[in-house]
């Protein structure tokens, strides 16, 4: 796309990740003109580097948004799924098997287990499984173990999928998906988005949402308001080949991911490395630790593939979504780290509302990027 061609859209998103790309689905569906603008290819960034799990969250201290957030995702992707699914012809490599949560020793045990009581008072459908039960249930699993929490809500996907399904779905629906298209910036007029800046010009447009990743903090710094995201590498394998392979996912302190297509994904190292995105021994040997702390009979499994890509971190930890400070019809919807699959039905349900003017309620203030206007010197 260039600055000739560019037609007005009514959104403008700047980023091709799972947030990026089911917005530009969403709003398709709801009549509105969508440009999707992507610095890359779809989905080569965090949802690169996403092992895809789809789960309960587990610790009391989980903020409510959060939890709000991820009981969205659970209830609304079967549904996504098949429906994308029927729409592109791709398989996003579904499966919702449920997930085994480790406990290697008597405090794990007991934090598992009132984790699990948490659960099930939110309506979260999970069960405690029993040491001596437990390699019936899973003979990959090592041995010494004191049990596990089975949260049978969990599943997973391929998430580099799903965004293509998406981003192909939106543009079966109009929206005109723009990859190898650096945003340069923000076209801003008096205090108002109006459009993004590439090489060729700008592509102008009513609203501009910045679903950039861990890319955002440079438009932050253009526009003087802090969106302090930072690149958070994740290394990743694939293992083919098993003699027997798990049928659910594995964690504790690091994941075992079966796909649908035989594979077993081992996830995921976490490093600060800048935007340094190479696969590396140190991130290998500690997927190997992974690999032999979850599922050691499957070291004998073929390795088919390494990948790394950068997750969007955040100083404090929480995401970034709602309106710039000092904008008018400039948004963000980032800094989601590790948890952005999980949350990103969620996020799309509270922001679609807010940026099509039906909102009944604000966004939670957690994730409010005005957060960090007064601590950084921003724009109030």
């Amino acid at each position: 796309m260039t600055h000739a061609d560019a037609k007005p859209v009514d959104i403008a998103i700047v980023g091709g990740g799972i947030i990026g790309c089911l917005l530009a689905y969403e709003l398709t569906r709801k009549g509105q003109s969508v440009a999707l603008i992507e610095q890359g290819s779809i989905a080569r960034e965090a949802s690169w580097a996403s092992a895809g799990i789809i789960a309960p969250p587990l610790d009391r201290a989980t903020p409510s948004y959060r939890v709000e957030l991820t009981d969205r995702g659970i209830r609304g992707y079967p549904w996504l799924v098949a429906t994308v699914q029927e729409e592109t012809g791709i398989d996003v490599g579904y499966r919702q098997n449920g997930e085994l949560v480790l406990a290697r020793d008597a405090d794990e045990a007991a934090r598992l287990r009132d984790g699990m009581q948490w659960q099930l008072d939110r309506g979260f459908d999970s069960e405690w499984v029993e040491a001596d039960d437990l390699k019936a249930v899973e003979p990959v699993l090592p041995d010494g173990l004191h049990g596990a929490l089975l949260q049978n809500d969990s599943g997973s996907l391929i998430v580099h999928r799903l965004c293509q399904a998406l981003a192909r779905a939106a543009s079966f629906k109009g929206a005109a998906v723009a990859e190898q298209t650096p945003a340069i910036g923000i076209a801003v007029e008096g205090g108002r988005a109006v459009g993004v800046r590439i090489s060729g010009g700008v592509i102008p447009a009513g609203q501009v949402v910045l679903a950039a990743g861990a890319w955002s903090a440079r438009f932050g710094l253009e526009l003087g308001t802090p969106l302090p995201t930072v690149p958070v590498k994740g290394e990743m394998l694939a293992l083919a080949g098993m003699r027997i392979a798990p049928s659910r996912i594995i964690s504790a302190d690091g994941y075992l991911v079966p796909r649908t297509d035989g594979t077993v994904a081992v996830a995921a190292t976490k490093s600060w490395s800048g935007f340094d995105k190479r696969v590396t021994p140190e991130g290998l040997r500690s997927l190997l630790d992974i690999l032999d702390r979850l599922g050691p009979s499957l070291r004998d499994a073929e390795v088919v593939a390494t990948w790394a890509g950068l997750r969007p971190g955040t100083s404090d930890g929480e995401a970034i979504v709602g309106a710039v400070p000092g904008y008018d019809n400039l948004w963000v919807a980032t800094g989601h780290f590790r948890w952005g699959v999980q949350a990103a039905i969620g996020t799309i349900e509270l922001l679609v509302p807010n940026l099509l003017g039906e909102a009944h309620d604000p966004l939670p203030d957690a994730i409010s990027p005005g957060r960090f206007a007064h601590t950084a010197g921003g724009r109030d």
